[in-house]
């Protein structure tokens, strides 16, 4: 890549620019990170689950299919 005044003045223009968003995406995503981090420190985090017995195992698939079906019958 050229630089100075060996380049065309809308080319050079048109890279700044590229490199202006760039930066600007960076910055955002920085920022979006942040936000993320702190969201996660203040999320209590789920209790370790407990061993299930076969019958707990199988209630819990059970409620876990009617609720899929549930959501399978709503109306759009």
């Amino acid at each position: 890549m050229t630089t100075g005044k060996d380049q065309d003045p809308i080319t050079r223009l048109a890279e700044e620019s590229l490199d202006l968003a760039a930066a600007g995406q960076k910055a955002m995503m920085d920022v979006l990170t942040a936000e993320m981090r702190l969201l996660a420190a203040l999320v209590p985090s789920a209790p370790p689950e407990t061993a299930l017995t076969g019958d707990d195992e199988a209630r819990r698939r059970a409620e876990d299919a009617a609720i899929e079906d549930g959501f399978d019958n709503m109306p759009v």
